[in-house]
């Protein structure tokens, strides 16, 4: 609390400090994007990060795209038909082009998917892409995917990027790329990655748009409201946002978002493989308390992945706040108070990202005072996330982001689903769960679907497979400059398409 105070009382004088300098007149067509990380890669078969994702979306198109009621909806294709469970045939629309000029056609469709499917290419989408049997170009603007098994969720995943068929034989790489959407590479630099405009908007008057890799979330800030940049979105310090909605001409909006926030738990622990265990640890924690000190209030408790307006999401009861009974659920264990007041003692693993270790530190100490001790280990990045794929914790804090497809259930809960396969890092297993699971995947009746993913949602929750925390917000600041962006639950950047700059 001491650093925030010092923080909060720096940034004026900093602000002083900054006007002294020369700032560069930007273009008035040219908007000027602060990101915290930057892409790892331009090309859509290696996308897994979400900077490189929302990047590509504005250079790239798919198939379909994704409403924000998570259906897919026309992009390159203009209609579809699934006449059987292994059949899914394509109508292309033939006004498309790449930034090269040249047609987007089914042979440029199916030379990206075999690209995703060729093991030699290693492309990390490639298990999800991996029902498809077999591609029939039947003519430039029509296709038929046959699949080798049926597979409800290979729509929602055809909002991939399309290359070009020339480059979807190359090699990845990062940097460079071939795509059909309103904006196309113009030069990547160590610090700018800089859009032109290639298909036009008589809503917008954006013609270039430069996004600038800017780490450090208070020099962000200070960037934006001195004018150097117009827009950021996301990774800012809570604590900063009060003291930049005072700042004039600058507009903050938020929504919940689709990224969930939650602890892991390694189901295989002596001590964690124990439900009353896990129970206990859920009911300790005061998340309204929690995300009001440490997250202004803005995230949106939840109990599962999938928001409240996906179609598969169902509603569950909120986890309430009640040490007693955690209390009493750790002594139905076995684990009563020491001499020392301890019942046993947690190893709680993290990242080195100060927000993350505020949160950590918060809750330690709510789990100490049912008689928890806990260890923080703070860990950079890349070995915090190699331990946690290993397997290799107790608990630990992460978010899934992004999600738009339930079948991320199978990923995280299905017991064929631990790493480096699948995402079920706690090592989770229940046969019943894996049954609704892989009906779910195939049944092609979206009624069905919701009510197994309905159970299985209960079943995670009662089972306390995880200890759910909330939905981050989504927050979107703009400078004086930039209007008209409305901030989508995916935190896609696809609304700067029908934005403006004075």
């Amino acid at each position: 609390m001491k650093r925030v105070l010092l923080l909060l009382l720096l940034l004026p004088m900093l602000m002083i400090m900054l006007t002294g300098c020369q700032s560069e007149v930007p273009a008035p067509t040219t908007l000027r994007i602060g990101l915290a990380s930057a892409p790892i890669s331009l090309d859509p078969r290696f996308a897994t990060d979400a900077a490189s994702f929302r990047v590509q979306e504005l250079i790239h198109c798919g198939l379909i795209q994704l409403g924000e009621d998570f259906l897919p909806k026309p992009s390159l294709a203009t209609s579809w038909t699934h006449p059987d469970p292994y059949t899914w045939a394509f109508t292309l629309r033939k006004d498309v082009q790449f930034h090269n000029q040249q047609p987007v056609t089914a042979h440029d469709v199916a030379a990206t998917i075999y690209a995703i499917l060729d093991k030699q290419l290693a492309s990390p989408l490639r298990a999800g892409f991996s029902a498809i049997e077999h591609i029939s170009v039947l003519s430039p603007t029509q296709l038929t995917i046959t699949l080798n098994k049926a597979d409800a969720s290979i729509l929602t995943r055809l909002n991939l990027g399309i290359l070009p068929a020339k480059w979807a034989k190359r090699d990845h790489i990062a940097k460079k790329t071939m795509g059909c959407g309103a904006f196309q590479l113009k030069d990547w630099t160590n610090t700018t990655l800089h859009l032109q405009r290639f298909i036009q908007n008589p809503k917008s008057n954006i013609q270039n748009i430069d996004i600038l890799n800017i780490k450090n979330p208070v020099t962000r800030v200070l960037k934006l409201v001195r004018g150097e940049i117009d827009f950021t979105q996301n990774d800012l310090p809570p604590h900063l946002l009060p003291w930049l909605q005072q700042q004039p001409d600058i507009t903050m909006t938020h929504q919940p978002s689709t990224t969930f926030s939650y602890l892991g738990l390694n189901m295989l622990d002596p001590v964690l493989k124990q439900e009353k265990v896990r129970k206990a640890l859920a009911l300790a924690l005061n998340r309204n308390q929690l995300k009001k000190a440490l997250f202004a209030d803005l995230p949106t408790l939840g109990e599962t992945v999938l928001t409240p307006k996906h179609w598969a999401s169902t509603t569950l009861p909120l986890t309430p706040f009640n040490p007693d009974l955690a209390e009493k659920l750790l002594d139905e264990a076995g684990f009563s108070r020491n001499e020392k007041g301890y019942r046993f003692s947690l190893n709680y693993r993290t990242s080195t990202n100060p927000t993350r270790l505020r949160l950590v530190t918060a809750i330690a100490d709510a789990w100490q005072k049912i008689g928890i001790h806990v260890s923080i280990e703070s860990l950079e990045w890349g070995g915090f996330y190699a331990r946690i794929k290993r397997g290799d914790f107790q608990v630990f804090s992460l978010s899934w982001v992004g999600i738009t497809d339930p079948d991320i259930y199978r990923w995280i809960l299905h017991s064929d689903m631990h790493p480096p396969k699948g995402a079920n890092r706690g090592r989770y297993s229940n046969s019943q769960v894996d049954k609704w699971l892989d009906a779910a995947a195939i049944s092609e009746n979206i009624a069905e679907r919701k009510r197994l993913y309905a159970l299985i949602q209960q079943q995670m929750l009662d089972e306390q497979v995880y200890i759910p925390l909330w939905f981050d917000a989504i927050v979107a600041v703009s400078g004086p400059r930039f209007h008209g962006f409305i901030p989508r639950n995916d935190g896609s950047l696809s609304p700067v398409l029908k934005a403006y700059l004075d």
